[in-house]
């Protein structure tokens, strides 16, 4: 079976559509040929059907067509300046200041939990003396003390 019979696939219509979207940003298309063109796109059930979309659009190559990308190259580790390597070993110090204020704020939550199940009359008194400081900072406000 040749190409132009064998069914294309969801990326391959994924892939048409983006070169569609790219040929109306270069001027080789209009919107409305855009729209038509995308439509019979997402219907295309063969390569054929999607060659015919990108035929008369020059510099494009058909659908499935991988020459068009170019092979990564991977660039060796080169060493890290004095003043990199002490901004890469703060951030993993400031990483790890999170991770203590995670476990801090997780041990505090499960001891809140207790003392909730133990005593819950202990919250009662402790939100009451958090409003009675709010209560106060804002007499002090309204007084122009700060």
């Amino acid at each position: 079976m040749d190409r132009d019979q064998m069914r294309a696939s969801e990326s391959d219509r994924q892939v048409v559509m983006e070169r569609l979207r790219q040929a109306v940003e270069e001027g080789r298309l209009d919107v409305p040929e855009y729209q038509e063109r995308i439509d019979a796109a997402m219907q295309a059930k063969v390569y054929s059907e999607l060659d015919i979309l990108l035929a008369d659009l020059q510099q494009l190559p058909p659908p499935g067509f991988d020459a068009a990308v170019e092979p990564t190259t991977v660039m060796p580790a080169a060493s890290l300046s004095k003043a990199n390597q002490q901004l890469r070993d703060s951030a993993d110090e400031g990483s790890r200041k999170w991770k203590i204020a995670g476990v801090a704020v997780a041990i505090a939550a499960v001891l809140a939990l207790i003392m909730f199940a133990i005593a819950p009359e202990i919250f009662l008194y402790i939100a009451i003396g958090v409003l009675v400081i709010l209560v106060l900072f804002v007499v002090a406000a309204v007084a122009g003390l700060f």
